[in-house]
């Protein structure tokens, strides 16, 4: 089960610095200056339920400026999450830079109600 924990109804929007994680880089593993300029990239991200595949939303994917936030993303959904099922869901990013595509690691986290109206 997953230690990550979103609150069905809450506003997802997730701010997310993408790294480089070549082992041969000079920086340690959490040093900044592993952030990747994200300019010309293209992202796109969905959240699918983990028992069966099924799509619960379609995330839109913006890179922050790149000259003062290097590496950054912002991550959201554009429509209310008050539908999205309970349970364990789960998301990546897709990326497209000059033909070339990869996939973020995958995240699966826990969708749950809230507790305040």
């Amino acid at each position: 089960m997953s230690n990550f924990v979103f609150k069905r109804g809450d506003t997802f929007n997730l701010n997310l610095q993408l790294v480089d994680m070549d082992e041969n880089l000079q920086f340690p593993a959490d040093d900044v200056r592993r952030a990747i300029n994200l300019t010309g990239y293209v992202f796109t991200s969905q959240v699918k339920a983990l028992s069966d595949g099924a799509a619960v939303a379609t995330l839109t994917c913006a890179a922050l400026n790149q000259t003062n936030q290097k590496g950054w993303l912002n991550v959201k959904s554009g429509t209310s999450t008050a539908a999205w099922p309970l349970g364990l869901v789960q998301m990546d990013l897709k990326a497209v830079v000059g033909g070339v595509t990869q996939h973020s690691e995958t995240l699966t986290f826990q969708v749950i109600d809230g507790v305040t109206a």
